[in-house]
C-alpha cells in the first residue's frame, strides 16, 4: 500500500475564490504594510515596497493580458522566462535599497550611467538564480494540484524565508507579524506566471499534502544559491570576506 497524503478540502484547479482565509491574509499585509512604512517613514525601503506594491496591483489590473504572454514559449520556459524577468523588474526596485551587494547600491550621488552598470551586474549574479528558483517551483506546479491562493500563500512563504527571512524571523521572532511584508515581493513576480500556464498544467495532479514540500525546497535552494553568489561576490570584490 502507498502512501500519499492528500488535502481532501482542496478546491478544484482554476478555483480563485476570495474566501474568509484570503481575505484575512489580506487585511494582514495591508496591516503589516502599511505599520512598517509608517514606523520607518519614506526611506528608502519604504520606496521600494511602494514600488512592488504599485507593480503588483499594475499586474493585477492587467491580468487579463499579461496572462497571454509569450504564447509562442512551451509552458515550462513561458513559465520561467516570465518570472525571471518580472524577478528582474524588482530587483530593479531593490537597487535602491538592498541590492545583491550593498557595493551596488543605488543612491542621489549616483549618476545615471551608473545606476545603470550597478543594475546589470547585480541582474548578472540574481538572474541565474531566479531561472533556478523558478525551474523549482515549476516542478512543484507541474506535479501538483495547487488553488490559487495555496500557490500565493505557499511559494511566497517558501521564497520570503530561503531568501533571509529565515534566518530574520529566527532572530528577530516577533517580527513575524509583519511577515506578508516581504511576501509581497514573491507575490510580485510568481502569481502572474503561474496563471499563465495554469491551463496547461496537467490535469491529473493531485490534490497532496507534498504540495508543502515547496516550502522547504525553495528554502533549500534559496540558500544554495546565496552561497554561490555571495562567494562569487567575494571573488570578484563586490562583497568584502
Amino acid at each position: 500500500m502507498s502512501f500519499r497524503p492528500t488535502v481532501q478540502s482542496l478546491p478544484e484547479v482554476g478555483d480563485d475564490k476570495f474566501g474568509t482565509g484570503s481575505a484575512l491574509y489580506c487585511l494582514w499585509a495591508t496591516l503589516a504594510i502599511c505599520s512598517a512604512i509608517v514606523f520607518s517613514g519614506l526611506s528608502a525601503e519604504s520606496i521600494t515596497r511602494l514600488l512592488v506594491i504599485a507593480f503588483l496591483f499594475g499586474q493585477i489590473a492587467l491580468r487579463s493580458m499579461l496572462v497571454k504572454a509569450l504564447p509562442q514559449l512551451a509552458p515550462k520556459a513561458r513559465f520561467i522566462v516570465l518570472g525571471t524577468v518580472l524577478a528582474a523588474v524588482v530587483e530593479g526596485f531593490h537597487m535602491i535599497s538592498t541590492p545583491v551587494f550593498l557595493s551596488l547600491r543605488i543612491g542621489t550621488e549616483t549618476s545615471f550611467l551608473q545606476g545603470l552598470i550597478n543594475y546589470a551586474l547585480d541582474l548578472l549574479f540574481t538572474v541565474p538564480a531566479y531561472l533556478v528558483i523558478f525551474s523549482v517551483i515549476w516542478v512543484f506546479v507541474n506535479r501538483y494540484l495547487y488553488p490559487l491562493w495555496h500557490y500565493v500563500i505557499i511559494m511566497g512563504l517558501g521564497q520570503a524565508l530561503g531568501d533571509g527571512g529565515l534566518f530574520y524571523f529566527l532572530n528577530a521572532p516577533a517580527m513575524l507579524l509583519f511577515l506578508p511584508y516581504p511576501m509581497t515581493n514573491y507575490h510580485a513576480i510568481n502569481v502572474i506566471p503561474f496563471l499563465t500556464v495554469r491551463d496547461d498544467l496537467k490535469r491529473d495532479r493531485p490534490a497532496s499534502a507534498w504540495m508543502y514540500l515547496a516550502i522547504p525546497a525553495l528554502i533549500g535552494t534559496y540558500l544554495v544559491c546565496g552561497a554561490i553568489i555571495k562567494l562569487l561576490g567575494r571573488f570578484f570584490g563586490f562583497e568584502s570576506g
